[in-house]
C-alpha cells in the first residue's frame, strides 16, 4: 500500500501533534519483533531570541525485523506551542528502516520552555518520548548564537573509556549543532550520588579530551571529593571527529574546524547547556572547572553566550588561553604579559610569553581547517590573519567583560611556563590593547562587580591536578563556592 508522508499539525485547543495519512493497512509479520528505537532522547535548543527559529532532526529506527506500526506522535507540555515539527515517518515502518523527525523551536517567551514529543506505536516499550527544552532570548542577551544538542544515553565504556576513572557514571552522546560549524559528538559523563547540592561541570584543556578524571594524575581526586560532598558531577570529552572530516586532518576535540575557535565554541556552550537543562537538578548551583583551554571555552561561554545567566561559580586552571589568539600566533616581535605565581609562590610581577609554540600546531590550527596551519605559519611575524585571529579571541570590543551573577577564582601553577597562563591573567587584568589601538579591554568583574580571585599552586605544573594539593585546591574551592 502506498502511504503518504506523516505530517506534524498543532490544533490551537489541545496543541497535539496528529499524524495524517491517507491509508490504512497491515503490516507483514516477522519472526523478529519491532524495536523503536529514538537517536536522541533530550533535544536542547540552548538559546533562540524571540522571533527566531530553529530546528534539530532525530532519526526514528526499528532496529526489529517486523514492521513498527506508528499510531500517534503529540508534543504536550507547559510550552508546546513554542514547538513544531515535520516527519517523514508513515504510518508503518519496515523492519533496519529508520525516518526522520525535524523539531523547531520557536520561542513565544523569553526563559525556560519545555515540552515532550510522545510517539505511540507497536513496540514493546512504546510510547517512546523526547524532552524537549528551550531558552527564549532576548535580542542581546548573547553576541553570538548557541545550537541545539539532541543525546542518548550509552555505556561508558563505548564513550572514550568512560568507565575508568571515578566509577558508577552514566554517559550519554551529545550531538551538537551550532550555526556555521560541522555536527560533533561530545561524551558526557555523570557521577549522582545525590546532586543535591549542585552540579559541576569538568573539562579538560586543548580540544576538551579524553575525560578529565583519567587525563590528570589526581583528576579522579578532584572530582571524587566533589561528588562525596553531595554534588553531581558531569564531565565533558569531545571525542568523537565532526562531521565531514578529512581522512588527512588534525583532530583536536572542540576545537576541530573549519569556523575558527569562537564559532567553535558554541559546541561546548551548547553542550553546557544541555547539561544545564538535563542533569542539572532545578533550582541548584550551576558551576564549572576547566584547565587552559577547558578554563577557555567557559570564558567564551561568559564572554559570548550569555552564560552569567547559568553559572553560580568558575574555578579556571591555567587560563584561559584563548584571551588574544593573535598574540599566541604572531610571535615575532614576541609578547608577553605580567605573572605573579611563580615556583616560590606569589612573586612580583613578572613578564611570560603569550606564545603558542607546539600548542598553535595541536590547537589553534585546526580550528581554522584540520589541514592547513595559519597560526603556525603566521609565528615569524606574518600579519595576514592578525585579524582573524583578534576576532576570534575573547578579549575583543564586542565581548562582554561583567557576569555580576557569577562567583570567578583562577588557578595558577607557580612551575607552568607556558603561554596560557600570561594570557589568563591578561584577561583578569584587563588592558588589552586591540591591533589597531582602538580598543582595549577592561578588567574581568564576577560577582557584584567584584575581581576574581586568584590562587597559586606554587608547586603546580600547567596541569594543575597533576598535583594533589592542586586537584585538592580545585576540589576545596568548588565545595565552598558552587552555592
Amino acid at each position: 500500500m502506498r502511504f503518504l508522508p506523516l505530517k506534524f499539525a498543532i490544533l490551537p485547543a489541545t496543541l497535539t501533534l496528529l499524524l495524517i495519512w491517507t491509508a490504512c493497512g497491515g503490516s507483514a509479520s516477522s519472526v523478529t519483533p519491532a524495536a523503536a528505537t529514538l537517536s536522541a532522547s533530550t533535544v536542547t535548543f540552548a538559546g533562540q531570541t524571540l522571533g527566531g527559529s530553529s530546528s534539530v532532526a532525530v532519526s526514528l529506527t526499528n532496529t526489529g525485523g517486523s514492521t513498527l506500526n506508528i499510531n500517534d506522535m503529540a508534543l504536550a507540555g507547559a510550552n508546546s506551542s513554542d514547538f513544531s515539527g515535520g516527519t517523514t515517518c508513515g504510518q508503518s515502518l519496515a523492519g533496519g528502516a529508520s525516518c526522520s523527525i525535524t523539531l523547531s523551536f520557536t520561542p513565544a517567551a523569553t526563559g525556560l520552555r519545555t515540552a515532550s514529543l510522545t510517539i505511540s506505536d507497536s513496540a514493546s516499550g512504546s510510547p517512546q518520548t523526547i524532552a524537549i527544552t528551550g531558552a527564549g532570548l532576548n535580542p542581546g542577551d548573547t553576541v553570538d548564537p548557541l545550537g541545539v544538542a539532541a543525546a542518548t544515553s550509552v555505556s561508558c565504556s563505548s564513550a572514550d573509556g568512560g568507565d575508568q576513572g571515578e566509577p558508577n557514571g552514566t554517559c550519554y552522546n551529545v550531538k551538537v549543532s551550532c550555526p556555521g560549524v560541522n555536527d560533533e559528538i561530545a561524551g558526557v559523563k555523570v557521577n549522582d550520588p545525590t546532586g543535591a547540592k549542585g552540579t559541576v561541570t569538568y573539562m579538560v584543556g586543548g580540544g576538551g579530551k579524553p575525560w578529565y578524571d583519567t587525563n590528570f594524575m589526581f583528576g579522579v581526586t578532584a572530582v571524587d571529593m566533589v561528588a562525596s560532598a553531595g554534588f553531581r558531577t558531569a564531565q565533558v570529552d569531545f571525542y568523537s571527529k565532526p562531521t565531514g572530516f578529512p581522512g588527512n586532518g588534525v583532530f583536536a576535540g572542540w576545537l576541530t574546524g573549519p569556523g575558527g575557535i569562537r564559532a567553535l565554541s558554541c559546541r561546548f556552550s551548547t553542550v553546557s547547556k544541555w547539561i544545564y537543562d538535563n542533569i542539572r537538578q532545578p533550582g541548584t548551583p550551576f558551576c564549572h572547572t576547566g584547565n587552559s583551554g577547558g578554563a577557555a571555552a567557559p570564558a567564551y561561554a561568559l564572554a559570548y553566550h550569555g552564560f552569567d545567566a547559568y553559572y553560580k561559580f568558575v574555578e579556571l586552571t591555567s587560563g584561559p588561553a584563548f584571551t588574544r589568539i593573535d598574540k599566541g600566533c604572531i610571535c615575532d616581535p614576541l609578547n608577553s604579559h605580567n605573572v605573579t605565581c611563580g615556583s616560590g609562590g606569589p612573586e612580583p610581577p613578572t613578564p611570560q610569553a603569550e606564545c603558542y609554540l607546539a600548542d598553535g600546531t595541536a590547537f589553534v590550527d585546526p580550528s581554522y581547517s584540520p589541514t592547513t596551519h595559519d597560526c603556525t605559519d603566521s609565528m615569524s611575524g606574518d600579519l595576514t590573519f592578525q585579524q582573524t585571529f583578534y576576532d576570534d579571541s575573547i578579549a575583543t570590543p564586542d565581548a562582554v567583560y561583567s557576569f555580576p551573577h557569577v562567583k570567578m577564582n583562577f588557578v595558577f601553577g607557580g612551575q607552568d611556563t607556558g603561554s596560557a597562563k600570561p594570557q589568563g591573567y591578561e584577561w583578569i587584568d584587563g588592558g588589552s590593547t586591540s591591533p589597531d589601538g582602538l580598543f582595549t579591554s577592561p578588567p574581568v568583574t564576577g560577582l557584584n562587580g567584584a575581581a576574581p580571585t586568584r590562587a597559586c599552586v606554587a608547586d603546580a605544573p600547567h596541569p594543575i591536578p597533576d598535583v594533589l594539593d592542586g586537584a585538592q585546591q580545585i576540589a576545596n574551592d568548588l565545595i565552598a563556592n558552587c552555592q
